[in-house]
């Protein structure tokens, strides 16, 4: 009969190549792994190794059995770490799923706020792009997910949305830094602009604006998160439209940020997917976003 300890053993040879180093992670005797293996390829009527002296070569039906062997242990491990999530909603952890735009600016002080709260759960906290949280939600690995785009109706519901729009953010010394009219791709002409992803829907709009003007987009650098572009745009590399909440971070650290025409849709939205009695934090924790969002200066 084929034990769970002799796979155990099998697969511990496989994962250190040595009968020794199997017998240190198990902590049990080479003599008793070895045994284990010969009982497994008894029962199983297959030579899993080849044998030369102390070495020992994994067959090709060895191969081929751990594999299996592997999904097997892959499957046990997700089930674990569905239990541990089943335990973590009974305790007090909430955990929360964002974009970095979000993740990156308000949510430091939003978890201040919200950890002085009495008997506030733990948050477990994923700074993700905007299909990653998504993807969490779907499998049910967050409670909250902070999103630009929306998920299909069975993965979550909307439970908050957030309208905003881009922002040009420059060095405090540029000659456009000064200035209360919004910035447009006619000022902008011949600008650098450090840009967002390419293919992205922001980056998407923010060529089109300029394109319709007439007005050429130079890139000069291209970065995947707002937060990078306006690192890059304090060290010199030219100007960036982002999201209001990177453009606060931008201004508190020495830039200037003005308003941008025509408008670049960088909204976002909370969605959950618990119901009822849940609720009660995770509308907390989105009320809490929701007031730092507010906090922003207009245009």
């Amino acid at each position: 009969m084929v034990t769970h300890r002799m796979v155990e053993a099998f697969r511990a040879v496989m994962q250190t190549g040595s009968v020794t180093r199997a017998a240190g992670m198990l902590n049990i005797s080479q003599p008793s792994v070895s045994r284990l293996l010969a009982d497994l390829e008894a029962g199983l009527g297959l030579r899993l190794f080849d044998r030369r002296g102390t070495r020992m070569t994994a067959t090709s039906e060895g191969i081929e059995l751990h594999d299996e062997v592997e999904r097997s242990f892959l499957g046990l491990a997700r089930v674990l770490d569905t239990a541990e999530r089943i335990r973590a909603r009974h305790s007090q952890v909430l955990s929360v799923a964002t974009i970095p735009a979000l993740g990156n600016t308000l949510l430091p002080e939003v978890l201040r706020g919200f950890q002085a709260l009495r008997d506030a759960p733990v948050v477990h906290l994923h700074i993700v792009p905007s299909q990653q949280a998504l993807s969490l939600l779907a499998q049910r690995r967050c409670d909250l997910a902070f999103a630009s785009i929306a998920p299909a109706p069975e993965i979550g519901r909307q439970v908050a949305s957030f309208p905003m729009r881009g922002r040009v953010i420059l060095p405090a010394a540029h000659r456009l830094a000064r200035g209360s009219r919004a910035l447009t791709p006619e000022l902008l002409a011949g600008e650098p602009i450090v840009a967002l992803a390419a293919h992205s829907v922001m980056r998407v709009e923010t060529e089109q604006a300029f394109a319709q003007r007439g007005v050429p987009f130079h890139v000069a650098i291209e970065t995947m998160q707002a937060f990078s572009a306006a690192q890059l745009v304090q060290a010199g590399f030219g100007c960036a439209i982002v999201d209001p909440m990177t453009a606060r971070a931008h201004e508190a650290s020495g830039g200037a940020s003005r308003a941008f025409e025509p408008e670049i849709d960088f909204s976002f939205s909370a969605y959950a997917w618990r119901t009822g009695d849940q609720m009660g934090w995770i509308e907390r924790f989105v009320a809490s976003v929701a007031a730092a969002v507010a906090s922003l200066t207009g245009d």
